[in-house]
């Protein structure tokens, strides 16, 4: 391909994505403005960078002048798309004309195919003519570990400064001499790259003791992980080994999905944290829209890398970190490496907030359900009351009871009961909002909190759980076991002025419900009840 003219230099050579780290070529590649996350340590990377290119431009100058030239470019081969190899280019990333927008002395239409030649046959290449002596443009492969990654060139109008003999002779040794300061600066800059790795490393271990809530820890570890690698999105998974599943309980902005929700089994996470194998997969693209990274097919990265650390204690695997780039190779294994240095440190500081808080959870969740148990009710109500008081906004409650359970129980036995329980527990902590609270009350008895909720909607949603339920038996070994729910709706202070009215108008409500036929549902206002159904 012919290469194109370009737009500016120091533009140019921060025009195309980051690549693998060692790699020379990625001098002249995008500033890494997205591996650090400090204003500081930005202008730093730019700093050192706009050195490396200034260095590099230096080194062109030295060459056009030993060639007796108008002007030397390096020109840094841009590789095609994984789908499309052939689409493959070379574009000029530094040149020797100081504060030239492009290379100013260049005739692509002329010598465009020729740099291209000598990158494609891996040979020199001269332009020559019975006009003059000297050949007016010769192009050199540049090559690093037998794998070409751009072309040098010189060229001048009236002739080079030197036979096309001795061109032939040391246009490939000024090329290794490009190939060794290209590789001496990206060595200077990764040891540079690799102390504020360090230095976010040696950050991270003072600063986690001082965060004892989970949120807050999920999010620093995840910003910390982007600081110390390429990543432009990560998240924190907790797994249960003894259980095979997990959680994702952070995750930043440009993922899909807002934590926290559950971990699905068969994902590239999941795999990952069974394994304990450290996973990087370079393009996300390759697996299309069906890639599942949290849950089954949820593509929650489009295009780009994907690297996921599993985080170890003595126990095993206790969770994930996850983390995702827009340009292709932009995350590499060195860069995991580091993100496991940083998961080493984080892991007992996030095992002590998570088992604090499962210990916690446990407390006030019912086991069998898994919803909140009758203390944590107590709780939540008393908190929304003195809310619903202090701001002027309706709370609205919900009792729900399953109609004929004892029979259910008399019938199909207790586990049965437990797994109708479990089933309608689930649809009703599926129809709510994150801010309602649903709580086992008590037997076959489940309570919803709905703040900032009129009686109305309290009621239209208590019918669109009734219909839920009933429309769904309950499977349990082979057998369709009907279920139906009786509610009773009351809304603070509609249809009850004292806080310590509001359970008891409910429950009369449920109580009219169930004496009123059953599936179905009553709402109290005042000494009537009246059907929503």
């Amino acid at each position: 391909p012919v290469p194109p003219r370009a737009s500016g230099g120091f533009a140019l050579a921060r025009g195309a994505g980051r690549r693998r780290r060692n790699d020379p070529e990625s001098i002249v590649e995008e500033a890494r403005a997205s591996d650090l996350r400090s204003s500081v340590e930005e202008e730093r990377a730019e700093e050192e960078f706009a050195a490396d290119v200034v260095l590099l431009a230096e080194h062109l100058m030295d060459i056009r002048d030993a060639c007796g030239a108008e002007e030397a470019v390096f020109w840094r081969l841009m590789p095609g798309g994984a789908d499309h190899p052939e689409t493959a280019r070379l574009v000029p990333a530094v040149w020797s004309t100081a504060d030239a927008p492009r290379p100013a002395y260049f005739d692509t239409a002329r010598w465009g195919p020729m740099v291209s030649w000598a990158n494609e046959g891996g040979v020199v290449v001269f332009d020559t003519d019975t006009d003059v002596e000297a050949a007016r443009c010769c192009a050199a492969p540049v090559i690093l570990d037998r794998r070409p990654i751009g072309v040098l060139s010189v060229t001048a109008a009236g002739g080079l400064g030197m036979p096309a003999a001795s061109a032939k002779q040391w246009m490939p040794r000024y090329a290794a001499q490009l190939i060794r300061l290209l590789t001496l600066s990206e060595q200077r800059r990764e040891s540079s790259r690799s102390m504020r790795q360090m230095a976010a490393l040696f950050k991270t271990l003072r600063q986690l003791q001082q965060h004892s809530s989970q949120e807050v820890l999920g999010r620093f570890v995840c910003d910390t992980a982007m600081e110390v690698t390429s990543a432009t999105a990560a998240a924190l998974v907790r797994w249960r080994a003894d259980m095979e599943k997990g959680s994702v309980r952070h995750t930043t902005d440009r993922f899909r999905h807002r934590a926290p929700f559950p971990l699905d089994g068969n994902t590239l996470v999941s795999e990952a944290c069974r394994t304990g194998e450290q996973q990087l997969h370079q393009n996300a693209a390759h697996y299309g829209p069906s890639i599942s990274v949290f849950e089954a097919g949820d593509g929650a990265w489009r295009q780009g890398p994907i690297g996921i650390v599993p985080l170890k204690r003595d126990k095993g695997v206790i969770g994930a970190l996850v983390v995702a780039a827009d340009a292709e190779e932009a995350i590499t294994a060195d860069e995991l490496e580091t993100l496991e240095v940083l998961g080493t440190v984080a892991a007992a500081q996030l095992e002590i907030v998570w088992e604090i808080d499962e210990v916690s959870k446990r407390a006030r969740q019912d086991a069998l359900t898994g919803l909140a148990n009758r203390r944590s009710f107590d709780e939540h109500l008393r908190r929304l009351l003195n809310e619903a008081e202090r701001f002027g906004q309706p709370l609205s409650l919900v009792l729900a009871d399953i109609d004929h359970f004892k029979r259910i129980n008399d019938t199909w036995g207790h586990e049965a009961g437990d797994e109708v329980l479990r089933r309608v527990a689930r649809a009703l902590q599926e129809g709510v909002r994150q801010v309602d609270v649903a709580a086992r009350y008590g037997g076959e008895e489940i309570a919803l909190l709905l703040p900032q909720t009129s009686m109305a909607g309290a009621a239209d949603l208590a019918d669109r759980l009734r219909r839920a339920v009933a429309g769904r038996p309950v499977k349990f070994k082979g057998e369709e076991i009907a279920v139906t729910l009786s509610f009773g709706v009351a809304a603070f202070p509609t249809s009850v002025r004292t806080r310590d009215g509001l359970f008891r108008a409910a429950d009369q409500a449920l109580y009219e419900a169930k004496a009123g036929g059953r599936n179905c549902v009553k709402v109290a206002s005042g000494s009537n009840a009246q059907e929503a159904t």
